[in-house]
């Protein structure tokens, strides 16, 4: 891919990077400070990807080692998964929230935690219509070549370099340590996948570990718009003003998409998976990666319905089913 760089605002500049998978570009960014450089999120780590960046650095006129700093939002492989040949390529300082770290062996090569299955099936897959349910490893298998951070960012942390500075804002929900990127004096704010021009990131619950993802997506949702910010720059999608209409806009869309669940699981109970097919309008023969993220999204609603007081979760015949309360 030829390496597509725009100055997005006085010495900062949006690179498009390939992505093996739609959406097919993120966006990471290079932060001038000086003689110094930051880049924020790292791509795949793909050759087509590598090289792209590479050209973008010629373009912008930054020589790898004068990359200082390596931040990344969160873990997922299109944010952090170059880390280690980044991290190579620059000698940077490497930044992650801790809760991100931790979830980066879920891409490891181990063999499917215990119960996963269980899982699964108690939820309503249909996990015997597919010979093999890829772990996330195998999906991404050598995409995803990561180093252990220098430094684990947490909420209201300052990182300097040049004569810049980054703050720190940690919005989870998306993953249980996204983080957005806060330039105050420029009132520029690099989202990650928090905050979106288009769509809406996935908000998936997982298990009780983090037992209320959309609560804490919408509080982020929330806290970002005490923000001053002039310009959002995202991880996909074109720059946009007006952080605090776009927040307000994803807020009411799970509120509608909540009440809907609502309405349906008022009729009977149903299975996760029964509720994803109608909110998501997908049938059985949809590809996997459809119908596995749409499940997982519904659970994460269903749960802030639970939680709520407006929904009860009860097990029957070893599926877990919900209904209105």
């Amino acid at each position: 891919m030829e390496a597509k760089v725009r100055e997005v605002g006085p010495g900062i500049f949006m690179v498009h990077l390939p992505l093996p998978i739609r959406p097919t570009i993120v966006n990471v960014y290079l932060v001038r400070g000086g003689d110094e450089w930051a880049l924020i999120d790292t791509g795949v780590n793909s050759p087509d990807s590598i090289v792209t960046f590479k050209e973008a650095l010629g373009t912008v006129g930054c020589a790898p080692e004068q990359i200082r700093k390596i931040i990344s939002t969160h873990h997922h492989p299109d944010h952090y998964g170059a880390s280690k040949a980044f991290k190579e390529l620059t000698t940077a300082e490497v930044s992650l929230h801790r809760e991100e770290y931790a979830r980066t062996f879920t891409f490891a090569p181990i063999i499917r935690p215990e119960g996963v299955m269980d899982y699964f099936i108690a939820n309503g897959l249909p996990v015997d219509r597919w010979a093999h349910i890829p772990s996330p490893h195998e999906f991404w298998s050598s995409l995803y070549v990561t180093i252990e951070p220098d430094v684990y960012i947490n909420d209201g942390d300052v990182i300097s370099f040049g004569d810049r500075e980054i703050e720190v804002v940690w919005t989870p929900g998306h993953s249980p340590g996204h983080c957005v990127m806060y330039l105050r004096r420029e009132r520029v704010m690099i989202a990650g996948d928090h905050l979106l021009p288009k769509i809406t990131p996935h908000v998936g619950y997982y298990g009780a570990n983090v037992p209320n993802p959309l609560g804490d997506f919408l509080d982020s949702q929330r806290k970002i718009q005490r923000l001053e910010v002039d310009f959002v720059l995202p991880a996909h999608g074109g720059v946009f003003r007006d952080h605090r209409y776009r927040a307000n806009q994803i807020i009411q869309h799970h509120y509608a998409r909540c009440q809907a669940m609502l309405d349906f699981i008022r009729r009977r109970p149903h299975t996760a998976y029964d509720i994803a097919r109608d909110a998501f309008e997908f049938d059985l023969d949809s590809p996997i990666f459809v119908q596995f993220p749409a499940t997982f999204e519904t659970l994460a609603h269903l749960e802030y319905l639970r939680l709520d007081g407006k929904a009860v979760k009860e097990e029957q015949g070893g599926r877990v089913l919900y209904r209105a309360a």
